[in-house]
């Protein structure tokens, strides 16, 4: 378990995966994933898996959080979500932990599954750094191979750069003294704060791993993948603070 926050009803070999910020005036929660998964599973066999064990599927933005921050505990594949396609009955939706898309299936359909348990933060934890006016709480990235873990903060509303290059929303972002979100930032933002952004992809401050290229989000499948720099994208700017 994470150091910073402990619970008296730990799991053993549950892991650690992070803040999942209040939304509408709900609580703040913290996020565990529990040791061992399902396999192949319908959708409703899934939930009842996880039943079984006092716990639950994961929601879509959870499944979004356990990407960000667990990433090395699952394998290139999809994993039910606990979401019903509120549209089409037949369908539930689902997250590949491979590009980080969010699919509908059939709830017929074989999947794999992980289950998690929440724990309420107290109102005084809900926003954990001081935030200035404007800025939204996005939750903790938590440190890899010996890095600090860090809070990640979304700048204003008015932060925000439409149909510019990675160049120049790069530039942007270093002339507020910010910066754009990596990958990993990114995928928690679509985790937590998906509803301050456009349904349209936004860059990275991350390099693609082709010539001229960078990673890139879309902040409606979810999915990431590599543009070309010159091609005009959205931008938001994000500040970091360490624990």
């Amino acid at each position: 378990m994470h150091a910073r926050y402990k619970d008296q009803d730990a799991v053993a070999g549950e892991l650690y995966a992070g803040i999942m910020p209040g939304q509408d005036g709900g609580a703040s929660y913290q996020l565990f994933l529990l040791p061992g998964e399902a396999g192949a599973l319908p959708w409703q066999d899934a939930l009842a898996w996880a039943a079984e064990r006092d716990a639950c599927l994961p929601t879509r933005s959870e499944l979004a959080l356990l990407h960000a921050n667990l990433r090395h505990a699952f394998p290139d594949a999809w994993y039910w979500s606990s979401e019903a396609d509120a549209i089409l009955p037949r369908m539930a939706w689902s997250h590949d932990f491979d590009n980080g898309t969010q699919y509908n299936f059939r709830k017929t359909y074989p999947g794999r599954a992980c289950a998690v348990r929440r724990v309420n933060l107290a109102p005084a934890a809900a926003a954990p750094v001081p935030l200035q006016p404007g800025e939204r709480y996005a939750g903790l990235i938590l440190g890899t191979d010996g890095a600090p873990d860090y809070h990640l903060v979304l700048q204003p509303d008015e932060c925000e750069l439409e149909n510019h290059s990675w160049q120049a929303a790069s530039a942007w972002a270093a002339s507020l003294g910010h910066s754009l979100p990596d990958r990993r930032e990114q995928t928690l933002l679509y985790a937590t704060l998906k509803d301050a952004f456009r349904p349209n992809w936004h860059w990275s401050s991350e390099p693609g791993d082709i010539d001229g290229e960078t990673w890139c989000k879309d902040f409606d499948t979810g999915v990431a993948y590599q543009n070309a720099r010159e091609f005009d994208g959205y931008a938001r700017c994000v500040r970091r603070v360490f624990a």
